[in-house]
């Protein structure tokens, strides 16, 4: 099947159109929207002249701007508690600052100043006075206090109708803050001063009570010497502590050594040199040196002599007295150890006796000196108060004799000769952007609102048909049907053109009998009827015009000469209604001729027997047939033409109506091979 067709394809497609369908695409969406672009424009131009008119006509409004600087070393009283906290370059001081400016209390000061209540020109006469927060609120609006950024300056902006008064207000409004932050001083230093010598009075009290308690506090404890260092007791502890540390050490070195010694002392008391270091001592170590050779000689002796003998006598006599001599030393070592552990036991008994006394007396020297080292410092902290006090008022003192303020005048403000309300390009664009917007939303929404058929890809999407052909725009609103004939006229037409690509896509389903249909009147059916046979006919084809239009037979009118009388050729001889018309090789039959006597359209018999009888004298055969929203009689001859072409008018038809009239042609079983999208 050809992409032309109108097979079961274009029904399954028909069919599997979704509802979303009906949501208006991009393509579409832009057909709708650039031919109302005049409306758009033509919104834009209100827009501007109302922003023209506006301009010309609003009130004039002019700017005076003053600049003042903040000095950072300028002793600001009324802010002093900001400066002191984050100081002037602090952005957040800075706008508090700017905010004071603009305040409520500035403002009625600068009302006072420049005799504004009373001034018809500045306040419209209402016939009873305006109060204070009127006039702070109508002020507010029209003065501006902003701090240039990364800087400690601060615009000034006073707007009004004269400029003359506009340039006085910004004046005032700095003259007037400096005045308030002098009064602001002069207040906060006499308030600061009485209570800096209030608390001066109090320090002194403080001190001389202080004072008083170190005198008493000397005399008793005149006994302690309190002037000494204050580590002089810690270090007395830390000896005492030392001390017996080092005897309780010593004592159990020697209790250990005695336990040593009580041990073998009965059993071999020679052990006893191996106590500590006691054996080391020389006399010992060549006593034991003497004895030990006298072993070993007297052991020689033994092997040698005999007990009698003189020689084994003798050396028996002289061990005898070496061992009695290291018992004696042994014995004499033994009591050293003892004595040594009784004296260390003493020694440790005193110290602990001694180290209790001292604590008790040193640990009370240490309070004693504390207590008073704390009020001497009292003493000292109540004399340094007073004194910064002292200083402080004399700075107070000296401060209240000058004129400081933080505010400088930077630049004055000056009389404007041009005004900054209503600014003219500003207004004038922002009317244009606003009035383009809102022109393009109109026309979006009509472009939305609308629903008639306006491209080829839309009518192919939402009726499910093919676009046999696009027939352009050509036929004005003065001009009469029967002027329309663009192939007779001019072949080379656009309209010509697009009727030739439609008889090519017909040409395709080789049928020789074509009916054109539309669902709705003025969607141009005859119109694309009568061209379509006139093109047939001028390619030498033997064309019957159909003109089966019970609503609107104008095809007599189209085609017929009035004053040649009805041909009766040898065609549809059965019928006797066939015309020729003024175009060669195309004839006209009118059904209207063929209705029963009681009016109605005819029959669907009828039909079909003319349509066979045109058969064997045409080559081809075009029907043109009431729109189907006018009557049904069209749908009864559909099913019998082997080709059928819906019209669907650009701009005219609503896509619903369009689908609704292709769903009742195939629900007739007519074979629906395309539509024309008109746009004459």
């Amino acid at each position: 099947m050809n992409q032309l067709g109108a097979g079961q394809s274009q029904a399954s497609t028909y069919d599997a159109l979704s509802p979303l369908s009906e949501t208006p695409e991009r393509s579409r969406l832009m057909t709708a929207i650039i031919p109302r672009f005049w409306l758009a424009a033509l919104i834009v131009a209100v827009f501007i002249g109302f922003a023209v008119a506006y301009v010309h006509l609003a009130p004039k409004v002019y700017e005076s701007v003053a600049i003042i600087y903040v000095d950072p070393k300028g002793d600001s009283a009324g802010y002093d508690g900001m400066r002191r906290e984050k100081g002037w370059d602090d952005p957040v001081t800075l706008l508090s600052l700017a905010e004071g400016i603009r305040s409520g209390v500035v403002i009625l000061r600068v009302v006072d100043r420049l005799e504004l209540r009373d001034d018809p020109g500045f306040l419209a006469n209402r016939g009873f006075p305006y109060t204070d927060a009127e006039i702070v609120e109508l002020i507010s609006q029209n003065i501006e206090v902003q701090v240039r950024r990364g800087t400690r300056l601060i615009d000034v902006t006073a707007r009004d109708r004269d400029p003359e008064r506009a340039r006085d207000m910004a004046d005032a409004f700095i003259e007037e803050f400096q005045s308030l932050i002098r009064e602001q001083n002069s207040d906060f230093v006499a308030g600061k001063r009485a209570r800096l010598e209030e608390e001066a009075a109090r320090q002194l009290r403080r001190m001389n009570a202080a004072e008083d308690e170190v005198q008493a506090f000397r005399i008793q404890h005149v006994d302690i010497a309190l002037n000494e260092g204050t580590d002089f007791a810690g270090e007395t502890s830390s000896d005492l502590d030392k001390k017996l540390a080092s005897a309780v050490s010593e004592t159990l070195l020697r209790k250990r050594d005695f336990e040593h010694y009580e041990g073998v002392k009965n059993q071999d008391i020679e052990m006893v040199f191996d106590i500590s270091s006691y054996g080391d001592k020389k006399h010992i170590q060549d006593l034991l040196h003497s004895r030990n050779l006298a072993k070993a000689e007297f052991v020689r002796i033994e092997k040698q002599f005999k007990p009698t003998h003189f020689t084994y006598q003798n050396g028996e006599l002289n061990l005898a007295g070496l061992e009695e001599q290291v018992d004696v030393v042994a014995a004499e070592v033994g009591e050293s150890i003892e004595n040594a552990y009784r004296q260390a036991e003493l020694r440790e008994a005193q110290l602990r006796k001694t180290f209790k006394e001292e604590k008790t007396h040193l640990i009370e020297v240490d309070r004693v000196r504390k207590e008073f080292r704390s009020l001497l410092r009292a003493r000292d902290s109540a004399a340094l108060t007073y004194e910064e006090l002292l200083a402080r008022i004399k700075e107070l003192n000296f401060h209240e004799g000058l004129d400081e303020t933080a505010v400088r005048v930077f630049a004055s403000p000056l009389i404007a000769a041009t005004p900054v309300l209503p600014r003219k390009n500003s207004t004038v664009a922002i009317a244009g952007v606003f009035g383009a917007m809102c022109g393009l939303g109109v026309v979006i929404g009509v472009g939305l609102v609308d629903r008639t058929q306006k491209g080829a890809r839309k009518v192919e999407s939402s009726v499910g048909l093919p676009v046999l052909a696009e027939v352009p725009k050509a036929l004005g609103q003065e001009m009469d049907l029967r002027e329309s004939f663009f192939l007779n006229y001019d072949a080379n037409s656009p309209v010509s053109e697009s009727l030739g690509s439609l008889w090519a896509s017909l040409s395709t389903h080789h049928a020789r009998s074509i009916m054109i249909m539309s669902a709705s009147p003025g969607e141009g059916k005859t119109f694309c009827a009568a061209n379509l046979a006139v093109l047939l006919a001028n390619k030498g084809y033997r064309t019957l015009l159909v003109d089966a239009d019970f609503c609107k037979q104008d095809m007599a009118e189209l085609f017929i000469d009035p004053m040649e009388r009805e041909v009766r050729g040898e065609e549809m001889t059965s019928q006797n209604l066939c015309q020729e018309t003024t175009f060669k090789d195309l004839y006209l039959i009118s059904c209207g001729r063929l209705t029963s006597d009681t009016g109605e359209p005819m029959s669907e018999e009828i039909f079909v027997k003319m349509l066979t009888e045109a058969y064997s004298s045409f080559d081809y055969v075009i029907i043109d047939t009431s729109p189907l929203n006018s009557g049904k009689d069209g749908l009864k001859y559909a099913s019998h033409a082997e080709a059928t072409v819906l019209v669907v008018g650009s701009g005219k038809t609503d896509f619903r109506t369009a689908r609704e009239a292709a769903k009742e042609l195939k629900g007739v079983r007519a074979q629906l091979v395309g539509c024309i999208l008109n746009k004459t």
